[in-house]
């Protein structure tokens, strides 16, 4: 079961309409819609037609949710493709959110982060590879209600600035503060780190607080092994990073996170276009713009992902990084900016000269990479203005195109565009 209760209501009701229309002498034929009619206390008639148990269930589920007294207690009601309603109480997803399970929203059951929801989609709701990773890292940021831990509060209310002037060390107590409800990213509701929680919500005098009453390790890790630097980072508070390297001694050069997906601060900064830390981390504390993951990404190859053009503009003119870097799997920055698809960052990244015709080690090109994605605008780019030919039109190590790829991920106009493309190609290299 996916939440705490499934409810058959709709499917029973569906089937008494078709038995009711059997034992009427008319043979149910196929989209005879079940219809209802209604009456309320002040008269008002309604009618409303279901042509499917599905279009009941999911009626129903929008009328339970508007309901005050069980939003109270039912965090989510999920209709599957027969229209059987699943209840999900807040205790129960809770309970899922805080150990990285994901729920499907097709059918309403959780799954180990992105992949195991990509990969059920895939396989259980025909899902293209392309909607289910969207879906699956839209939901891994899913918003959840996180509750601060008490040590954070009091930590917090104890430097709550006095309105009552006074030379002592012992102020006037302040009153208690109300439990603070955040809307954090989920993966921070995995996070019981309370040092880690300022860093990451910019509370420096809670984290200064915290380090002076001696009760926590500014060198503490989270459940991936990445400390408050990170976090702080990541989240584009300079004051903190400055207070956690100068007052602190945490190390800003490290590598920190799971095994094989270790990143820098620098790499979380620039993926998120905090150039303020980016400033502070390479002119300041002399860390090198260019240091690699341990598949050999950089800051800039993460800024250029997320589509970050400011970032990436400071980290080649200011950072002087190398724009032209390659990781282990032979990307270069031109296949990292096709994942997202921005014509804008192609342009500039073909300003500074770099390479589109690269074709990396399992044989993808700029146009496989925009092609999986969808990305209609930037794969005519790639061929009216990169320049990119036959060559980059042909299979990976898998046997799949840029055409290929975009049909069999749902993105029918742009697979006809490179399959008309190809022929063109095809004639002019014959």
């Amino acid at each position: 079961m996916a939440g705490d209760f499934e409810l058959l209501f709709a499917i029973d009701v569906f089937k008494a309409h078709i038995t009711s229309l059997c034992a009427s002498g008319r043979p149910p034929q196929r989209g005879v819609p079940l219809t209802v009619t209604t009456v309320s206390t002040y008269e008002l008639v309604r009618t409303r037609s279901y042509p499917s148990s599905h279009s009941l269930g999911q009626h129903m589920s929008t009328v339970l949710m508007e309901d005050m007294a069980l939003r109270e207690f039912v965090a989510d009601i999920r209709v599957n493709g027969k229209g059987m309603l699943t209840f999900t109480s807040h205790e129960h997803m809770t309970w899922h959110a805080v150990r990285g399970r994901l729920p499907c929203s097709q059918c309403g059951r959780f799954f180990n982060g992105p992949k195991g929801i990509r990969v059920h989609q895939m396989l259980n709701h025909n899902i293209s590879f392309a909607s289910a990773q969207g879906e699956a890292l839209a939901t891994d940021w899913q918003l959840v209600v996180y509750t601060a831990p008490p040590l954070l509060l009091a930590a917090a209310t104890s430097h709550t600035p006095s309105t009552t002037t006074t030379t002592s060390p012992a102020a006037t107590p302040q009153p208690a503060q109300p439990r603070a409800s955040l809307a954090v990213p989920a993966p921070m509701a995995k996070v019981s780190n309370p040092g880690i929680l300022a860093a990451q919500a910019g509370h420096t005098s809670v984290l200064i607080a915290l380090v002076e009453s001696g009760t926590w390790d500014p060198k503490s890790e989270d459940y991936n092994g990445c400390n408050a630097l990170v976090w702080a980072a990541g989240a584009g508070h300079v004051a903190i990073c400055q207070y956690l390297v100068t007052s602190c001694a945490v190390d800003a050069h490290v590598l920190q996170g799971k095994r094989d997906m270790r990143r820098s601060p620098l790499h979380w900064a620039a993926r998120n276009g905090h150039i303020n830390v980016c400033k502070y981390l390479v002119l300041e504390l002399h860390v090198a713009v260019d240091s690699p993951t341990h598949d050999g990404t950089t800051a800039f190859h993460y800024a250029v992902w997320n589509n970050q053009l400011s970032t990436c503009d400071w980290l080649a003119s200011v950072g002087q990084c190398n724009v032209h870097a390659v990781n282990s799997y032979g990307c270069n920055a031109s296949q990292w900016a096709c994942m997202t698809g921005s014509v804008d960052m192609l342009k500039f990244l073909h300003c500074h000269q770099l390479d589109f015709a690269l074709i990396n080690r399992n044989g993808h090109s700029a146009l496989h990479k925009a092609a999986i994605k969808g990305h209609l605008e930037a794969c005519r780019w790639l061929l009216n203005v990169a320049g990119l030919g036959w060559n980059h039109m042909q299979k990976d190590e898998d046997g799949f195109t840029p055409q290929r790829f975009a049909m069999e991920n749902g993105h029918v106009e742009l697979g006809a565009y490179l399959a008309q493309a190809e022929a063109s190609l095809r004639t002019i290299t014959a």
